[in-house]
């Protein structure tokens, strides 16, 4: 079977491109991209997965380590990805390695809601991390999973204060998940065009400065901006004490711009002026991502719910739901069941992943070197001014912000062939569908290699501007 080229987004078929062979400390491009020994195996995954599943640079991944990528043709990537900005401890870290292993051979491997030392020992690290009135874990196993049970828990709690406390305040370019909750708390609107009965109590409020940099628009107000959007809702039947909870991606992901402080102060004031739950989505932002444990530590402000998940094992699927035991503990027994959140294997990763991250300092590296990346891409930025808009971001990460040439205006296609040719130089990327370039390594990356590949961006931009 043959690959062919294609030019449509989310898919594996792509005819190999002739490369220039490169060979440093850190990158081994060797082949032409996608390597010719893959594209049987790419093609079977192109039939066998639907698009959805397809949508990343046609690598056939073989292993990974630290925070490099290989496949199996010898060539090997700077991994700026982070498999969608989960590895926080780097891919296979030994000690994780060492404790899935270890629990492989001698513990758990099924377990449903029985109890367990191993799971009460993680809810009891976890908690020690997380803010004190935070009492008790709900385990998930994926992050759309902890946005779904935070949605619900919010209602439940809400209308048994009032039967009509029910409405979900969220924010405009949030994502939250895929599924059927989750997704309507994402995005711009829970109009999806596939729901044939949206929920029509989630609001989005418009979201405070994510389009441009790092707050630095034209608004000094943020609370004011915050009521103007509580006062449009109003306008339409919501009204304030009538919410139940509003939710906040701590750091949009696709953006990687911080929300302003005061706005996300403000917020808190108001909901708690109303008694309404604050709820943080820390999928991507927890453990370290961001220079601390918990991204919303940046706000100086209190998260009544916090969701976790990704950088919690750096490895196997694991998810979680911190908050007070009045709303973690709502809902009675036979009401909602899973069987594998809080798996044992994934536990065990997960403590290991956590003795890491403590043990080897890599949450304050996660400043040093997001100081490192702001440098080096505010450098490229004044070297493609045309082109890149800006590099928001914080500790590890960043996203450079593409533009059209001639136009000014967000390109997504011009950053799908930024990210390509950064892909075919030795440097694992992330497709986003967006009109930006994501950086995230893993928090083991040394600083040389974010030098490099940065700097390997950069060639690559340079190699496409050469063609238009």
């Amino acid at each position: 079977m043959n690959a062919t080229t294609s030019s449509t987004p989310g898919t594996f078929l792509h005819e190999p491109e002739q490369t220039q062979r490169i060979e440093t400390r850190y990158r081994r491009i060797v082949t032409s991209i996608p390597a010719p020994g893959t594209l049987d195996k790419l093609a079977l995954s192109a039939e066998f997965f639907p698009r959805v599943n397809c949508c990343q640079p046609p690598v056939l991944w073989d292993r990974a380590d630290g925070f490099q990528v290989y496949d199996c043709e010898g060539n090997c990537w700077i991994d700026f990805s982070s498999a969608a900005a989960m590895t926080i401890s780097g891919h296979g870290h030994p000690a994780v390695r060492e404790a899935v292993k270890q629990h492989g051979e001698n513990g758990l491997l099924a377990q449903f809601n029985y109890a367990s030392e191993i799971r009460v020992t993680l809810a009891k690290r976890l908690l020690e991390l997380a803010p004190p009135h935070c009492e008790m874990v709900y385990f998930w196993t994926c992050g759309s999973e902890t946005n779904e049970a935070a949605l619900r828990l919010a209602r439940e709690r809400g209308m048994r204060m009032d039967p009509e406390k029910y409405h979900i305040l969220t924010h405009t370019g949030d994502y939250h998940g895929w599924t059927l909750g989750a997704t309507q708390v994402s995005g711009g609107s829970a109009a999806k065009p596939w729901l044939t009965s949206p929920d029509p109590y989630i609001h989005h409020l418009p979201a405070a400065g994510t389009e441009h940099g790092n707050a630095a628009d034209d608004v000094t107000d943020w609370a004011g901006f915050l009521a103007s959007g509580i006062a449009d809702l109003r306008q339409r039947g919501v009204e304030a004490d009538k919410v139940a909870a509003v939710f906040i991606e701590t750091i949009q992901g696709g953006r990687a711009v911080p929300w302003p402080i005061e706005y996300v102060r403000a917020l808190r004031r108001w909901a708690d002026a109303h008694d309404v739950l604050l709820v943080f989505d820390e999928v991507q932002t927890g453990f370290g991502r961001t220079g601390t444990w918990f991204g919303f530590e940046h706000y100086g402000v209190r998260a009544d719910l916090i969701c976790i998940g990704k950088g919690l094992t750096s490895s196997l699927p694991l998810a979680a739901l911190l908050g007070p035991a009045n709303v973690i503990d709502l809902l009675e027994p036979g009401q909602i069941a899973t069987t594998h959140a809080g798996h044992p294997l994934s536990c065990a990763a997960a403590l290991a992943n956590l003795d890491v991250l403590e043990s080897e300092g890599l949450i304050p590296e996660a400043v040093r070197k997001g100081k490192i990346v702001s440098r080096e891409l505010q450098t490229l930025q004044t070297c493609f001014s045309g082109v890149i808009e800006d590099t928001p971001g914080i500790g590890l990460l960043h996203v450079m912000r593409i533009r059209n040439l001639k136009t000014g205006q967000p390109d997504v296609e011009l950053a799908r062939q930024f990210r390509w040719e950064a892909v075919k130089r030795g440097v694992m990327l992330m497709q986003t569908e967006m009109p930006t370039i994501k950086i995230c390594p893993p928090l083991v990356i040394s600083d040389d290699a974010l030098i490099e590949g940065i700097s390997a961006i950069g060639d690559a931009i340079e190699a496409v501007l050469q063609t238009c």
